[in-house]
């Protein structure tokens, strides 16, 4: 993970900088219950230790210091409610990790085939809170992905401070 860090730090920092300036809180008075951590960069850090600590191979690695890239870009205030809301961040983090995880074949640090998993896992990890069933069966002939995606929803879970942890 370490080397991970450092090739993003290095190499992107604008995106580092976006992530620690984008907040998970609805405003100067109230906190998101779901992101008591408060700035994108906290809750990819603390996913991404999860990942480390647990020892999660490198694909899962990739994807928890890249799964909310797009939260920056996404990020809406809900006039229903004035909470802050990240629509279609996974979609847009996805898109926005495609040249990055290029990069990562690039340099030797990822396969061809990792990276697309990377991608995938990115793509899908708001969808297995959402819609469970779907994704097991989209998945149904890729058991290892979806080991992997279970994975990074357990990191991305565990990162973060909050109330209510949504389990799988």
């Amino acid at each position: 993970m370490i080397q991970l860090l450092k090739w993003f730090q290095t190499n992107y920092p604008e995106l580092k900088l976006a992530l620690q300036q984008c907040q998970h809180n609805f405003d100067e008075r109230e906190t998101n219950p779901y992101h008591l951590e408060g700035d994108c960069w906290s809750h990819t850090m603390m996913v991404c230790k999860i990942a480390e600590l647990e020892n999660y191979d490198r694909v899962v690695q990739v994807a928890a210091l890249l799964h909310d890239i797009g939260k920056p870009h996404s990020r809406k205030v809900n006039p229903k409610n004035n909470h802050v809301q990240f629509f279609a961040h996974e979609k847009l983090s996805a898109e926005m990790a495609t040249p990055l995880v290029a990069d990562l074949v690039e340099r030797k640090m990822l396969s061809k085939e990792e990276a697309e998993e990377a991608l995938l896992l990115i793509l899908l990890h708001g969808e297995i809170y959402k819609h469970r069933d779907e994704v097991e069966n989209r998945l149904q002939h890729q058991p290892q992905v979806l080991q992997h995606l279970i994975e990074l929803s357990h990191c991305d879970n565990l990162g973060r401070f909050s109330d209510n942890i949504n389990t799988i």
